[in-house]
């Protein structure tokens, strides 16, 4: 696939005040369980630049490493214990992929309470000044899942085609945490026959099979260029 978006370069001061350009952050959040944000994350991942930062921040059991194959690090528990967030702890927990690389927030869902508050979003923004482009599996985002989310360039909502309503929910309340309702990109898949025979009848909603075509990559980068990165403070 071609890229007619240009990337930022590694370290490279682009703010004129002397700090290192962030990288391009994209939040996958899903409208319901079971949504699909996992298959999403990991497909915008690959589909993304070859340095990609994809960060499994899904507090109730992420299970993007089980998806990649990966095994799990004995003794691993991500930021659980983690207190202060830099390069040193982001370099320790990164695990090589195709695509780039993999951190897990916290791998052992009963540690979860651990995380202190600002743990997610310091995570995120150490990895946007090394990486180009992040992508943070958000699943349904509680506490420090939601933390990035607010940072995002896009939002990508994963719902399935028979949750209209779910959807409709999870953008308003995306919206009143203040959220962007521009960046938010609205993703509905259909992986069942049921969905997939409803999203034919439904002409208002445009199925996207996020593993078979690249169609939600190309959604995000038409996204992102047609409002540019966002000011973080």
């Amino acid at each position: 696939m071609s890229r007619a978006l240009r990337q930022p370069e590694r370290g490279r001061d682009l703010s004129g005040d002397g700090r290192s350009a962030l990288g391009r952050l994209v939040c996958v959040v899903g409208a319901h369980g079971g949504a699909g944000t996992t298959t999403a994350a990991i497909a915008i991942a690959r589909e993304a630049a070859h340095d990609a930062c994809l960060i499994d921040a899904d507090l109730a059991g992420g299970d993007v490493r089980r998806a990649l194959g990966m095994a799990q690090q004995p003794g691993d528990v991500g930021l659980a214990a983690a207190q202060e967030i830099d390069t040193s702890v982001l370099m320790h927990g990164l695990r090589r992929t195709s695509f780039g690389s993999l951190f897990e927030i916290c791998p052992r869902p009963e540690l979860a309470w651990l995380i202190r508050d600002g743990a997610g979003r310091d995570l995120t923004r150490t990895a946007m000044r090394s990486s180009s482009f992040v992508v943070v599996d958000a699943g349904r985002p509680t506490g420090p899942s939601f933390e990035p989310v607010l940072d995002a360039d896009v939002i990508v909502l994963v719902w399935h085609a028979t949750r209209h309503e779910a959807a409709d929910v999870a953008r308003q309340r995306l919206v009143r945490a203040g959220a962007d309702e521009r960046r938010i990109l609205d993703c509905a898949t259909a992986p069942s026959i049921v969905e997939r025979a409803i999203g034919r009848v439904r002409r208002d909603i445009a199925l996207i099979d996020v593993v078979h075509d690249d169609r939600l990559m190309l959604m995000v980068e038409g996204r992102l260029a047609a409002l540019g990165p966002r000011d973080r403070t």
